[in-house]
């Protein structure tokens, strides 16, 4: 594989897989719906803009891959129509979006009639991952698969990466991973609740997160986060315990129902996000949770002063 790719969506997490690549030595050609963001990727990240899909397939050499980074659902139909439409026979599509892996089976189909692979790849780490190496799940064309893996292999972590089978099984793996996240954010968040509300009014909720993430059992990348977290606002002043979905706890929770696995714990975890949108404030693990997603994700967290 040549060290040339193409990067459809620039924001958090496109940008930084573009600038990650143009460290490495790769040629970038970026493309976004929002010219602002070709802008400044093109600014940050030292890659070229391109002013849509088929300018973007247009400045790369046969065979093509581009790497998709944008919202599940809609978005990611009509990139991948476009890209139908704009690629040739033995080009390369990766969505390293978090797509339900049925949709993503259905549209390995649409492309593979024109002669295109699609691969999905769930990827986990969120944008600071993109900059330095993240965790990824991949599923699609073996073929496909093994002309692009030097890619996978500069984007992740040593021993980071693996390809897990046909169509939509990246973005399967993907899926149960966040659904996991789930459960164990939400055991996170109640037990820095009793520490918080419980029998010993001073403990320093930083400290017991750095003793946790250094040789327990429990030590995990959330611990290290929920650790920064506290060091930035130690009781959370002023957030609000809103806890969004962003739809891989869904479909977790639907897969185990359709296959008849007892995700008990997943499933208290999403239920457990749906009350905290219920009133104003939510609980102490609610806030533990809203401050760790914009730990990984960078996600919005909503506070008392708006």
């Amino acid at each position: 594989m040549k060290d040339e790719l193409g990067v459809i969506g620039l924001g958090k997490m496109g940008s930084n897989v573009a600038k990650n690549l143009v460290g490495q030595g790769y040629r970038v050609v970026g493309y976004d719906v929002d010219e602002e963001a070709v802008g400044s990727a093109v600014d940050d990240a030292d890659c070229e803009g391109a002013e849509n899909v088929e300018s973007l397939a247009d400045a790369l050499e046969p065979p093509r891959t581009v790497w998709m980074s944008v919202p599940h659902g809609e978005p990611v139909d009509e990139t991948a129509d476009a890209l139908a439409d704009a690629l040739e026979e033995g080009d390369t599509v990766i969505d390293a979006g978090n797509s339900d892996f049925r949709r993503t089976r259905e549209r390995a189909e649409l492309l593979a009639d024109e002669g295109v692979a699609l691969l999905d790849a769930g990827c986990s780490g969120g944008p600071s991952g993109a900059l330095e190496g993240l965790s990824i799940m991949i599923g699609g064309d073996a073929d496909a698969y093994e002309r692009v893996e030097p890619l996978f292999d500069d984007l992740s972590v040593e021993g980071g990466y693996e390809h897990f089978g046909p169509p939509g099984a990246g973005h399967y793996v993907k899926m149960v991973h966040n659904g996991v996240e789930y459960a164990m954010m939400q055991a996170i968040g109640e037990g820095f609740e009793l520490l918080a509300e419980g029998e010993y009014e001073d403990i320093d909720l930083e400290d017991v997160a750095r003793v946790w993430s250094n040789g327990s059992v429990v030590e995990s990348r959330l611990t290290r986060l929920t650790r920064r977290a506290f060091a930035r606002n130690p009781r959370l002043e002023g957030v609000k315990g809103h806890v969004p979905d962003s739809g891989e706890g869904r479909w977790t929770v639907e897969t185990a129902i359709e296959n008849d696995v007892p995700a008990t714990g997943i499933a208290q975890s999403l239920f457990a996000r749906y009350r905290s949108r219920v009133g104003d404030e939510g609980t102490f693990a609610d806030k533990v949770l809203a401050v760790l997603r914009h730990e990984f994700g960078g996600h919005d967290v909503e506070t008392e002063d708006g």
